[in-house]
């Protein structure tokens, strides 16, 4: 129902941008019109540059300090590394080279070190209740590093949130932090 309203919305704004061509072409201005409506519209443009410009210093002032990877230049080190590897369908995860039930710590820094073997995946993690709480692109020949501090125990489950083929809605593991 609501494609139908959108396409709808689409149809109308079309033809009014169609007829406000038609009515625009249709008229005839003198030259002398253009001569001093030009300043004028490169002075409104330089405004209309000007404003945009600073909304977007400011925003990124506003949002640059908030980035999602607090570790990343930092020289804190994690105290635990996993290895992750996505492959059609299914995630390799290893800690100190044992590989199977991984067992995580409440409040360490945790840097999983994710890569793919085949196509590119994405790893994302979700805590019990099915809410997102870190992901990161899983590609082939790149180890991208997600860093990420469990606060609450409990059962976490790691999905694919990019399609990678049939059996994409297979590709799940799980791990506990306690």
């Amino acid at each position: 129902m609501t494609a139908s309203y959108a396409a709808l919305a689409t149809l109308l704004a079309s033809l009014a941008v169609i007829a406000i061509g038609l009515v625009v072409s249709g008229k005839r201005f003198p030259l002398e019109t253009f001569a001093t409506a030009i300043p004028r519209v490169y002075k409104i443009r330089m405004g209309y540059f000007v404003v945009l410009l600073g909304a977007v210093v400011i925003g990124l002032a506003l949002t640059l300090p908030t980035t999602p990877y607090p570790y990343r230049f930092s020289d804190k080190n994690p105290e635990i590394v996993v290895k992750v590897s996505g492959q059609m369908w299914s995630w390799s995860m290893t800690q100190d080279s044992t590989e199977g039930n991984l067992m995580l710590p409440v409040g360490k820094l945790v840097e999983f070190d994710v890569t793919a073997s085949d196509v590119n995946h994405n790893f994302g993690i979700y805590n019990a209740a099915g809410e997102l709480v870190a992901q990161v692109q899983a590609m082939p020949d790149y180890t991208n590093r997600l860093f990420y501090t469990f606060d609450v125990p409990g059962h976490y489950y790691v999905l694919c949130l990019e399609y990678c083929g049939v059996a994409h809605h297979a590709m799940n593991t799980e791990f506990d932090v306690k």
